[in-house]
């Protein structure tokens, strides 16, 4: 019970933070950031509960004692982390399709005519956001007239085309 405490304990502390932050400023690199908040936060946390318990054993049936149970707080936090982070990225920027079928029900019964929609929904809306995104995360550069990507940006693309791979996925989106 008391990893799932300290998980949670911890998570919570690192999401408050992040919200905290992003209301005091939002960062240009939100990923990087949120991953700097909430590791930084395991760390903090792990050395806080193992020099309390180090220090006084009247709160050894509240800490950690073994550690196996400081891992299994680690690993339930990173899950927890690495879950958060998928869905943020969700939530960061609007996926072209989002954006494709909240124009379209905002429209109602009547629908959208399609060129207004050619018109409403082009590449200022739906592609050139994303490629400002990749190039603020490094993962691409633009030199001179040409779109380069950098060793992330391969690595990145080298890890989607493997699981396409092994899902058999036809290629393109």
């Amino acid at each position: 019970m008391l990893v799932l405490l300290y998980s949670l304990l911890l998570f919570s502390i690192a999401f408050i933070f992040h919200i905290v932050l992003w209301k005091v400023r939002l960062p240009k690199r939100q990923t990087k950031v949120l991953l700097q908040i909430f590791f930084g936060t395991l760390i903090i946390g792990i050395l806080f509960l193992s020099s309390i318990s180090s220090f006084t054993s009247a709160v050894d049936d509240f800490t950690p004692q073994k550690t196996s149970e400081y891992i299994h707080v680690c690993l339930l936090f990173v899950s927890l982390t690495l879950s958060y982070m998928i869905t943020y990225s969700a939530l960061e920027a609007d996926s072209p399709t989002l954006v494709i079928v909240m124009t379209i029900e905002k429209e109602g019964q009547e629908g959208l005519d399609k060129k207004e929609f050619d018109r409403i929904l082009n590449d200022d809306l739906l592609i050139k956001p994303r490629i400002k995104d990749i190039i603020t995360d490094k993962m691409a550069y633009l030199d001179g007239e040409k779109y380069k990507l950098t060793p992330k940006g391969v690595l990145f693309a080298r890890i989607f085309i493997l699981y396409r791979r092994l899902l058999n996925a036809p290629k393109g989106g």
